[in-house]
Formats: C-alpha cells, structure tokens, sequence
C-alpha cells in the first residue's frame, strides 16, 4: 500500500540520504532560456506546482510522487472516491477507478518558484524524500513499477506572481512552459500571499477567552496586515494580483496545453486552485466592485481568497465547454503552519523561531484536541489538491450545474485524513460578482499581451 510522506516545516522532519537517487532535470528559463521542446510522450504525466518550495506546495510535491509511483493495477490514494466528497445528488457509479493503468505514467514534475536557490532547495527534498520512500515501501515488500526512478523528471520555472510582465512575470513564465512542454496534465495553482505585518498576541489571547482555541487558530482576527499594499509596478493591489489575476491568467494562457493532456493518461486534464477556510463571503464589503483590488481594505487575504474561488467558477465554466473539457476545481487544506505568516512573527530571529514553534505547537493541539481544520502536516492537507486531481468525472457534478466544486481537508485524529464535499460559499448569489473580477483579470490580460508584444 502507497503511505505518503508526512512533512511540516523544515527540521521537523529530515530524511536520510539515498544512495541512488533518480535522475533531474534542471531548467531556468528565465535565466538560461527555453529549451528544445521534448518528444510528445502519450505516457507522460506533466504536473506544475506554484509554491512548491514550501508549506502546502512542497506537501504537493511529496504525495504527488507518493501516489504516482504506485504500481500497475495497485490502487492510488488519492484517487479513491470518497463517500464524504461526492455531492449529495450525485449517484456516482460503483466501477473500479482509481488504479494505476498500464503502461505505467512516468511523471515530469515542473517546480515553480520565485527563485532558483529555493527551487534547488525543494528539489533535493522532494528528491531525497522520495528516495526513502521508496525504499522504506520496497522493504515493506511492494513492487515499484520498472522504470519509475528512471523516468521521472524534476524541473524548475521562475516565476513571480507580483508581476505580470518582464522575464519572471507570469506572460514569460507561461510562454515558457507553452514553448518547452508538450502538454499540461495537472496544474496546481498552489501559492498565495498574505500582506501580514503582525500577530497581535493579546489579540489572539483575547479571541481565545471569546472564541474558544480552536476558531482562534482556524479563524483569525489577530493579524495585522498592510493597507493598500501594491504591486512592485505600483498598478494593482498585490494580494488581489497574487491570490486572484495571477491564477486566472496562468489558468487562461495553459489552457490550449491543458486539453492538449493525452487521453491515454489516467488521469484528466484539471486545474486545481488553493483556497482558504477564510475564503467566505461575509470578507467583502458592502460594494466588492468599487474597490475589487481591495486596496482600502483592512484585511485582503481572506477577500482575495474568496475572490479566487469565484473566479475559478467563471473558468470552470468555460473551460469545461467543448471536446476536450478541462474543469477547475477548488481545494481547501486546512491549517497547517506555513510560511504565510512568518513576515508577522517579529525581526529577531530567535524570537522568530520560538514563536514559530509555539505556532506548530497550537496546531498540533488543535489537531489533537479533534479539530477537523488542522491536520497539522502539509502533506495532509494537500490531500483535497490530489483528489481534485485525480478522482474520475464521473464523481464530480458537471460544471453546468455546480462550478468549481471546493473540497475540504478533513483532519482526523490518529487517524488519516479524509476529504469532504463542498462549495464556494454563496457562489449563486454572486455570479454577477464572478464575471465582473473574470473579465477585469481578462481586460489586464490582454493589455499585458499587447505590452509584451504577444499579439
């Protein structure tokens, strides 16, 4: 049986070295630019992470190779249907799905971060990682398909989602991957960004005498974030460009590669969006569209969340039109500690790293406390990215009558986690809202083309 790796923030948990360790493929096409595109391969799985150098992305990382390298007829985790998270009126069949075809996928897994040196750094944990598991599961008596190590590839892209245009911007990044891949096969749309200046800690203690512990750790009002904070070109808001345009436009401009994903694979083309607990409706203001970059907001991250699942609605709907149909769908991990609010911790590093432990610790309390919002080890929390992923149409609600589905992690004690059904809070009374934020990111869209000499 495939057990994914369980990781949190590094030094919690360092695996040992592997002697052999499969083979990488390092890329920067910003830096060294594009390289030749590679033969189609019918049988290669090619999936991108964003912010894949930490927190949920990294956890991605790990259990996608978990489960990817299960053997021919094995089952693979994360695909397995779940009672929990499939719609209440759908009746879903009761076929085998979920087991690994044969020839058995090989897999180029594409890392994109900010910068190479963190791109480096995940890439010898993911590969390191791997490598023990591997070995600890071939010790177990499992059979690793021929071939697997052999035929894996990691790679890197730099992107900044803070940018549209220029050489890192999200134009150039997607040109890149358009000019060097054949096909797209998952697209995670993992990373975000929250402007936190500060955790008030007597906020928090307040919110815990009012609230309770636990809606203190999955609903926070302790902290701090800058107030009309900008892009680095000074023309949006940097948590809505970072949270909301950025995944609409790399979503827009790899879609052609998306329905381009061979129907041989075992798994279809999708899109798979990270949101937040605190991705709700009540965020917004009274009137979202006067200030839809959320400039004078107090608090933008969990708008722009919000704002991001409604947008993934509009994508889902047109997406999912036409002979080779691509569905976006939403994922909600739960709370884990991640470095989202490592900028609100302090300047003094020891201070930093104490309160960063006493963070993981409220976690892990709140995890054992029953919590079902915390399941404390990111990779536990990517679980609802993979199920997105990889669980067969045939249990999800076409996107004409639920667009964007959101899938919840549910956390269990001592137990694994499990993944729960849901949808975009108050999605019905908000389409007006979804096609105004989908055709102002498109407007930007296309006025960054025309910039960068595109069309």
């Amino acid at each position: 049986m495939v057990k994914s790796p369980r990781v949190a923030f590094p030094g919690l948990l360092t695996p040992p070295s592997s002697p052999t360790m499969p083979e990488v493929h390092s890329t920067n096409g910003a830096a060294n630019g594009v390289a030749d595109r590679p033969a189609a391969d019918a049988n290669r799985i090619i999936a991108i992470v964003t912010g894949a150098n930490s927190g949920f992305g990294l956890g991605l990382c790990h259990d996608l190779l978990a489960n990817l390298s299960a053997g021919v007829g094995q089952r693979v985790p994360a695909a397995q249907p779940r009672a929990t998270a499939i719609a209440p009126s759908l009746n879903a069949g009761d076929e085998e799905t979920g087991v690994m075809s044969s020839p058995h996928p090989t897999l180029t897994l594409v890392l994109a971060c900010r910068s190479q040196q963190n791109a480096d750094d995940a890439r010898a944990k993911i590969l390191e990682q791997h490598a023990c598991d591997l070995r600890m599961r071939r010790g177990a008596g499992e059979s690793i398909s021929p071939g697997w190590e052999e035929g894996l590839r990691v790679e890197s892209e730099l992107v900044d989602l803070d940018c549209v245009g220029g050489p890192k911007g999200v134009l150039s990044f997607c040109q890149r991957i358009s000019a060097k891949y054949p096909h797209v096969t998952s697209l995670f749309l993992n990373a975000g960004y929250a402007a936190i200046t500060e955790v008030v800690i007597p906020r928090f203690i307040l919110q815990i005498l009012t609230n309770g512990l636990l809606h203190a750790l999955h609903h926070p009002r302790y902290n701090t974030e800058e107030i009309g904070a900008r892009s680095a070109d000074g023309e949006r808001g940097r948590v809505w460009g970072v949270n909301v345009l950025a995944p609409y436009i790399i979503t827009k401009e790899l879609a052609p590669l998306l329905r381009k994903s061979p129907k041989t694979l075992p798994f279809e083309p999708r899109v798979v969006y990270t949101s937040s607990i605190e991705a709700e409706a009540e965020a917004l203001s009274p009137s979202p569209k006067d200030d839809y970059q959320l400039l004078e907001y107090t608090t933008s991250y969990r708008p722009s969340k919000y704002m991001g699942d409604l947008v993934m609605t509009q994508l889902d709907t047109q997406l999912s039109e036409g002979e080779r149909p691509v569905r976006c769908l939403i994922a909600e991990p739960g709370c884990v500690a991640t470095n989202i609010a490592v900028a609100g911790l302090g300047a003094w590093q020891w201070l930093v790293n104490l309160k960063w432990i006493c963070y993981w610790l409220s976690f892990y309390l709140a995890h054992l406390l029953g919590s079902p919002h915390h399941p404390v080890w990111a990779s536990d929390g990517a679980l609802p990215m993979l199920y997105c992923a990889m669980i067969a149409s045939a249990y999800l609600l076409p996107a004409n009558k639920v667009p964007a589905p959101k899938m919840h992690v549910v956390a269990r004690r001592l137990r694994s986690p499990t993944v729960k059904y849901g949808e975009v809070d108050e999605w019905e009374s908000h389409t007006e809202l979804a096609e105004f934020l989908a055709d102002k990111c498109d407007s930007i869209r296309l006025d960054w083309r025309k910039r960068e000499g595109l069309d």
